[in-house]
């Protein structure tokens, strides 16, 4: 594994084999280190295929931002995708508002050719009292603990990080600070209210390449019936899954990349 700092301020990982790049973009509040189980199911299956984890704007070890549209993610990880694999095409892979990031990659304007687009897990309908809670979270007060223990536990229940990963994989959503650690995500990612189903279904319209949706039958937050009316297109639902399929059922996501890179 590499690891590499884009100019934009995007923390990179790279790795796997020379042949199609897969470029993998989390969720909300989480790092590129959520990847890692599915990586290692996507060897199993396809050796030869290289991957790109990047940690999004005001996530992990990434730079902070002032924009966090979906424009304004896009335009930071595109300029870290282009250099680093800009000799050829890249698939990508988002999971919930990763995959909101993957959309508004797809339609190629910003000098990256995607070849697919995996979508899992978006979000595309809020509850008023869904709304109200996120906008919330990017006015609390940072939590300073005194030690990296809780920070770490803290950050794993966030993340869906449990067991599996290590204390470095938990690591790259904490850091120091005055008084002890905490998490090293900017609040204010959630300042904005969210994509709705009109601008995501127009991201998803603008798409240069194969659009794939997926998404847990156990999500809690998402139905994938609504999913697939607001993109038009169908979902492939997971069996026994909920939010974190990369986590819970990597062989299952790596089978969708794999017929992705086919």
């Amino acid at each position: 594994m590499k690891v590499a700092r884009a100019g934009s301020g995007i923390h990179l990982e790279s790795g796997g084999g020379p042949g199609p790049t897969v470029v993998f973009l989390h969720g909300s509040a989480a790092s590129a280190a959520v990847w890692k189980p599915l990586t290692r199911a996507l060897a199993g299956r396809r050796p030869d295929a290289g991957w790109l984890l990047a940690d999004l704007p005001g996530h992990g070890r990434s730079r902070w931002q002032l924009d966090y549209s979906p424009a304004g993610y896009a335009d930071s990880v595109a300029a870290a995708i282009r250099e680093n694999a800009a000799d050829h095409p890249v698939h990508l892979v988002g999971h919930s508002l990763g995959a909101m990031v993957a959309l508004a990659l797809a339609d190629g304007t910003r000098g990256v050719t995607p070849a697919s687009v995996l979508v899992l897990a978006m979000k595309v309908s809020w509850t008023e009292a869904e709304l109200t809670r996120r906008a919330a979270a990017a006015t609390r007060p940072i939590r300073i603990h005194p030690g990296p223990e809780r920070a770490r536990e803290l950050f794993g229940l966030i993340s869906g990080m449990g067991a599996g990963f290590t204390e470095e994989d938990l690591d790259s959503g904490i850091t120091v600070a005055e008084g002890g650690y905490r998490l090293s995500g900017d609040p204010r990612i959630t300042a904005a209210p969210p994509a709705t189903a009109a601008e995501l279904a127009a991201l998803a319209a603008r798409a240069g390449c194969p659009v794939r949706l997926a998404c847990g039958d156990r999500d809690p937050g998402i139905r994938y019936g609504d999913l697939a009316d607001a993109l038009g297109r169908p979902v492939t639902v997971l069996p026994d899954t909920a939010h974190n399929a990369h986590i819970e059922h990597p062989d299952l996501v790596a089978e969708l990349v794999e017929q992705a890179l086919r």
